[in-house]
């Protein structure tokens, strides 16, 4: 294997790859039968692999299984879950340990928003493996590669630890239009909006914050704003009410895509859908109740098939999901947010994003855009809040049923402050965390 020779040819060996992607959602039992039929293989194929890896031969170890004893998705339940901390360790170890190995692979890092970033590594077939399947959704979705164009907004974080783009690479980027707003260069709304109005794309995607705050920018000011055929909101959950106003300003064409930089677009809900199917011939997605347990509600705990030069097993997401499964294919319901995200009390009991979501998805008289609870002590959270331009309430009314419907959920143990904004800027990484605790 030369990962110097895969690095040249990455473009050709993504072609390849999509080539043989589900291109469909799975509807008929047939498909679905086949679907798991290439999951459980992979699964196989995966666990085999990770056998001969030190650092996963001692997790087979503490489980007491071999590869033998993996056969489908459900059996990824006897193996031990991985943590981000666990995986940030590996992969700092692996890069520091071997530099040569590694001078062709990429480095994909996550931002460090709820901690220390993680680097992961990913071997040119892996990161090529990424990108097919990230086409696969947006083909799946109706953009067709090479004809309609795509804007959007560019990832500074992620590099290649060796190497630069091919002629092969450089000729199918010419559809892929970065916006100007990149994370170390903010431009305004304003430009935003002018960007996607003259490009005019045919897919644009960005983080959710962005695309709401343009949204809200165009609505408040009364400027046309293009319409896509088809937009992602990415890097962030999204709420009820920025749906409401991005299907208001962008049109009905949303695709929300469930991923992460570790593993890649994980889950797709498309277009004119209300749930979420796993890409179940390139990832697992299994769920485990709070005691840890299988289940179809709770945390989910990905796993990408494709990733087998440097697995990533049993990955844990902090993520709720509501699901099912259609003979053994799993369905999402509902994606409820990081487990993680919490506002911390006095006696060390915690209230997830989830509850605070509740009330801020369905409160429909709030008249509220954007929002952030920044918790500054056990006594106080300040909330950053941006109105609706059709808001006919006052701040101080909105003030006082925020903290009326706030108040009970957070046991009537906070008083808030609140900070009126144009728009809330996007955190250092370009997201937007809906919960910033500053109490540990």
């Amino acid at each position: 294997m030369s990962y110097a020779t895969d690095k040249k040819i990455e473009k050709l060996l993504m072609m390849q790859m999509f080539s043989k992607l589900e291109k469909k959602p799975p509807k008929r039992i047939k498909d679905l039968q086949r679907l798991k039929k290439k999951q459980d293989k992979a699964v196989q194929e995966l666990m085999a692999k990770a056998y001969d890896i030190p650092f996963y031969r001692r997790r087979f170890e503490l489980s007491g299984t071999t590869p033998a004893d993996y056969h489908t998705a459900a059996d990824l339940y006897k193996f031990p879950v991985l943590t981000k901390e666990e995986l940030r360790d590996w992969m700092d170890e692996e890069l520091a340990g071997n530099p040569d190995k590694y001078k062709d692979w990429h480095v994909n890092p996550t931002s460090g928003s709820t901690g220390i970033p993680l680097k992961t590594l990913f071997s040119p077939r892996e990161n090529a493996a990424v990108h097919a399947n990230w086409l696969r959704v947006l083909v799946t979705a109706g953009f067709i590669p090479g004809v309609h164009k795509n804007m959007h907004r560019p990832n500074s974080l992620h590099t290649t630890t060796g190497g630069k783009k091919s002629l092969m690479a450089k000729i199918i980027d010419t559809r892929w239009h970065e916006m100007s707003d990149a994370i170390k260069d903010r431009v305004s709304s304003e430009q935003l909006v002018k960007d996607i109005n003259e490009y005019k794309p045919d897919f644009l995607y960005t983080h959710k914050n962005i695309l709401v705050r343009i949204a809200n920018y165009a609505k408040t000011n009364n400027v046309p704003l293009w319409k896509p055929k088809l937009y992602c909101p990415i890097s962030e959950m999204l709420d009820h009410r920025s749906e409401l106003l991005l299907k208001e300003m962008f049109g009905p064409g949303l695709l929300n895509a469930y991923g992460m930089s570790e593993v890649g677009s994980v889950a797709v809900c498309l277009p004119g859908s209300d749930e979420f199917y796993i890409n179940s011939d390139t990832h697992v997605a299994n769920i485990y109740d709070d005691e840890g347990n299988p289940s179809d509600n709770g945390m989910a705990v990905v796993t990408p098939l494709f990733k087998t030069d440097l697995p990533i097993i049993n990955y844990t997401t902090y993520d709720r999901m509501e699901t099912y499964q259609r003979h053994g294919i799993r369905f999402v319901k509902k994606i409820l947010g990081r487990m993680n995200d919490v506002i911390r009390h006095k006696d060390g009991s915690v209230t997830e994003w989830g509850n605070i979501e509740v009330v801020v998805n369905y409160s429909s008289d709030l008249d509220i855009v954007q929002s952030r609870f920044i918790q500054e002590s056990y006594d106080l959270i300040r909330i950053q809040l941006v109105k609706s331009s059709d808001s006919k309430l006052t701040n101080e009314e909105i003030e006082q049923r925020y903290t009326e419907a706030f108040s009970p959920v957070l046991n009537n143990e906070f008083r808030f402050e609140f900070e009126w904004m144009d728009e809330i800027p996007s955190d250092p990484n370009g997201k937007l965390r809906m919960i910033v605790s500053k109490v540990k």
